[in-house]
C-alpha cells in the first residue's frame, strides 16, 4: 500500500499486494477483518471507512455525523470535515483522486465517465460551497489508473468528451482507437479549477501495465478484484 502523510492527513492507495479489497462484495465480517489487518489501519487505530455506491457520475455526497457507515447513497465522489472518519473510493482502472486541506479531506472516483462530467471540478467546488475553502489551498493525489497507452475508446466517446468541452481532445491520441489520457484530463481539471500545480502529486502508474501490482478491469476482462483508496484528517 501506498501511503502518503501530510500532518493530520493519512492517505493510501491500496495494491494487489494488499489483496482484493472490494469490501461491497464481501460479508461485512470478512470486510472488517481484512481492513483491520491493514498495517496502516493497525498502526492509527483506524475506524471503519465510508464508501458509497459508485456509479460513473458526478455526485460528491457529504459525510456528517449523522451518515450510517454503511452508506447506500450512489455517488462517485465522497467529502467529509470530520476528523477520525476514514472515506474512500474503490477502483480497477479508474482514477483515484484524494483531496484535502486542515479543515475537510475528499475521495473521488474519476473514471473515464465522470470525468467527461468534470468531476474533479465538481469535488473543488464542495470544498468551497460546505466549507468556504479556496482552491488555492487544496493539495490533491492523483493515484494509479490505466494510462494512455491502454486506455482505448471508441468514436463515440471521443465524441462526447469534445461535445462536453472542444478543449478536451487534446488529451487523446489517435492509434487505430482513440487512447484517452485519463490522468492528464483530471490534472488539467484540477488546474482549471483553481488547484496549484504544487498542491498536485501525482502516483504515475498504469494499472494495466503493472499486472503484479494492481487490478485491472480491461486487463482481466472481468472484475476480479479492486484496489482501494482511503484518506482521513486526525484529530490530534
Amino acid at each position: 500500500m501506498k501511503i502518503f502523510e501530510d500532518q493530520k492527513i493519512i492517505a493510501g492507495f491500496s495494491e494487489a499486494f494488499d489483496g482484493d479489497l472490494s469490501f461491497y462484495n464481501m460479508s461485512s465480517e470478512r470486510a472488517a477483518e481484512i481492513w483491520q489487518n491493514l498495517p496502516v489501519v493497525r498502526e492509527n487505530a483506524m475506524t471503519w471507512p465510508t464508501y458509497g455506491h459508485q456509479v460513473h457520475q458526478d455526485r460528491v455526497f457529504q459525510v456528517t455525523e449523522d451518515t450510517p457507515l454503511f452508506l447506500t447513497e450512489k455517488t462517485d465522489g465522497l467529502i467529509t470535515n470530520l476528523a477520525d472518519r476514514p472515506i474512500g473510493v474503490f477502483s480497477a482502472d479508474c482514477l483515484p483522486l484524494l483531496i484535502w486541506c486542515d479543515r475537510a479531506v475528499a475521495a473521488v472516483h474519476a473514471g473515464w465517465r465522470s470525468a467527461c462530467m468534470n468531476i474533479a471540478t465538481r469535488a473543488v467546488e464542495r470544498f468551497s460551497d460546505l466549507f468556504q475553502v479556496e482552491p488555492a489551498d487544496l493539495k490533491t493525489l492523483i493515484g494509479p489508473c490505466i494510462g494512455q497507452c491502454c486506455l482505448e475508446m471508441g468514436d463515440e466517446v471521443y465524441q462526447q468528451f469534445v461535445e462536453a468541452d472542444p478543449v478536451w481532445q487534446k488529451f487523446f491520441k489517435k492509434n487505430g482507437k482513440w487512447h484517452l489520457d485519463l490522468r492528464g484530463l483530471n490534472r488539467w481539471q484540477l488546474l482549471q479549477a483553481g488547484v496549484p500545480e504544487t498542491g498536485i502529486t501525482d502516483f504515475d502508474f498504469c494499472t494495466y501495465c503493472s499486472e503484479k501490482q494492481f487490478f485491472s478491469f480491461r486487463r482481466q476482462r472481468q472484475r476480479n478484484g479492486s484496489m482501494f483508496s482511503f484518506i482521513v484528517r486526525r484529530s490530534r
